[in-house]
């Protein structure tokens, strides 16, 4: 039986330490092009186009689409495909590090800043999983699932057999639509989260609205060029 596909790809890289992190960094604008210029060469333009609400999204996929020579072609928003808040998530379990100030004064001048957040947020997620401080996330985790689970049905229920619909989201729900269609239990789900490259393609089989994985985080476009600063993953 044929199959359409839901592709998803994860935002390029944001803007990590600076005032506004929901922006593209000049590594997360030529991540985005070359995944444009790519599919301009190996890929069949999709049936439909769908980003979440995020700038982050919406720069990815104008500068995918621009690349691709695609830039006219409609892109459908859906805030359903949005990040679950990190903010929320880290100050529930650092109530210290509520101001953003005090998070920048944390990680201010350390070559390690990137690791150090890294290590406080995994365990503020953790916290999060494990529901630690119950009724009082502005999202809880199951919810946060239910809510990626129900947009990516709705959105696999629209792919026409042999179709495609290309869709610019966050790890968060990509990380959420691999342990759904390959049930990984959520204690090793943080192993999905922390894997996701920027700009990577993630791809589900649908078949009456099932989705299954076939491929993830791949990142031939940005191995092409040989240059290691395109592989991130903050």
């Amino acid at each position: 039986m044929n199959a359409g596909r839901v592709i998803l790809v994860r935002h390029g890289q944001a803007s990590f330490g600076s005032k506004n992190y929901d922006r593209l960094s000049p590594v997360g604008v030529r991540q985005s092009q070359l995944l444009g210029q790519w599919w301009a060469r190996y890929g069949q333009p999709p049936g439909t186009v769908v980003c979440g609400t995020l700038e982050r999204h919406r720069e990815t996929a104008r500068a995918c689409l621009e690349a691709w020579g695609l830039a006219s072609l409609p892109l459908q928003e859906d805030a359903a495909l949005n990040e679950f808040d990190h903010h929320d998530v880290l100050t529930r379990y650092a109530p210290n590090l509520a101001d953003p100030e005090e998070l920048a004064n944390l990680l201010a001048g350390r070559v390690d800043a990137h690791r150090v957040f890294q290590r406080l947020f995994a365990d503020a997620v953790t916290a999060w999983i494990n529901d630690e401080q119950a009724g009082l996330y502005k999202e809880s985790w199951q919810a946060f699932n239910a809510r990626c689970a129900d947009v990516l049905t709705r959105i696999a229920n629209r792919c026409d057999a042999d179709g495609s619909v290309i869709v610019f989201t966050s790890g968060g729900p990509i990380g959420s639509a691999l342990q759904s269609a390959l049930a990984i239990p959520d204690s090793k789900v943080l192993d999905i989260y922390w894997a996701i490259r920027n700009a990577s393609i993630t791809t589900l089989e649908s078949r009456r609205g099932r989705l299954t994985a076939s491929a993830f985080n791949v990142v031939s476009h940005l191995e092409a060029v040989n240059d290691a600063s395109l592989i991130t993953y903050r």
